[in-house]
């Protein structure tokens, strides 16, 4: 079925959209109750014609980036960089003229596959994306398939730690979607995020501050149906200073996001389950 829904031109991708749109927020009312809540939560001096705007935005796209997610295993380098414009890759001469890697750190928002595959192709260096493997076989194999394209190098998330110290002498970006939700056991960052208590995985952090490279952080905005523009900004440098139980880069992380997320709040995956886990202390929780 992936193949197949990959094979299909934008104009049938799109009608297949709407009819999805209708089926999933009217029809199943997938997860309807996590949007909300999670929309109510960020937004509590919204009312409620506006939270329904933007959870109506949210489907639409949702449904939208789910074909296109598709979509792209047939898509060509060209077809897909003229639907993916660069506003400021510049920002990174800077780094790259110096021969150093970089943490590229981005989120769920907007089509984050075509935002990997695409910078892959502006990229003079390799770049390597860190993925977590899904439960669904023939899903996995899909989609380790299609982010293989263009000379990305998918790393699997648990063996990310390792893989970036063998490849500390070659000069690479490492992409991240660092809004995940880490696991319940071990280290990580708790800042309030949409006006709730929220845990961020530390890893980029220390990562970076070990192999002393930059951190980017990269966003994408739709500018109509089918094309996205992407930039870039650089949130950290080294050297970086030794600070106990506080976590810099973390924390600009979570708040360019968050900034992002207020200013064009369909985008995001609101759907994802990410506060699930127990309420954490502020701070370092574990």
């Amino acid at each position: 079925m992936p193949k197949l829904l990959s094979k299909l031109p934008f104009g049938i991708i799109y009608r297949l959209s709407a009819v999805m749109y209708f089926f999933v927020y009217y029809v199943v009312r997938y997860r309807r109750k996590v949007v909300f809540e999670h929309l109510h939560q960020a937004f509590p001096d919204y009312n409620e014609a506006q939270v329904v705007q933007i959870a109506k935005g949210f489907y639409r796209n949702f449904c939208d980036v789910s074909l296109e997610i598709f979509k792209v295993g047939s898509l060509s380098a060209e077809a897909l960089s003229q639907r993916v414009e660069f506003e400021n890759i510049e920002e990174l001469q800077p780094i790259l003229d110096r021969g150093q890697s970089m943490i590229l750190l981005s989120a769920h928002y907007c089509n984050w596959e075509w935002l990997l595959l695409s910078t892959a192709l502006k990229m003079p260096i390799p770049l390597d994306v860190v993925y977590k493997p899904l439960h669904n076989a023939s899903m996995n194999n899909f989609m380790f398939e299609t982010r293989s394209r263009f000379n990305v190098d998918p790393i699997d998330l648990n063996e990310f730690t390792n893989e970036i110290i063998k490849r500390k002498g070659t000069q690479r970006a490492y992409c991240i979607l660092a809004d995940q939700k880490p696991r319940s056991k071990g280290k990580a960052y708790t800042a309030d995020f949409l006006n709730r208590e929220t845990r961020f995985f530390i890893g980029p952090e220390k990562i970076a501050q070990f192999v002393k490279i930059p951190v980017v952080f990269v966003t994408m905005q739709r500018l109509k149906q089918g094309y996205y523009r992407v930039s870039f900004k650089v949130i950290a440098e080294p050297p970086y200073e030794k600070q106990r139980d506080a976590f810099p880069i973390t924390e600009a992380y979570v708040r360019e996001l968050e900034q992002l997320i207020y200013q064009s709040p369909e985008g995001w995956l609101w759907s994802n389950r990410r506060w699930r886990s127990r309420k954490a202390e502020r701070g370092l929780a574990e």
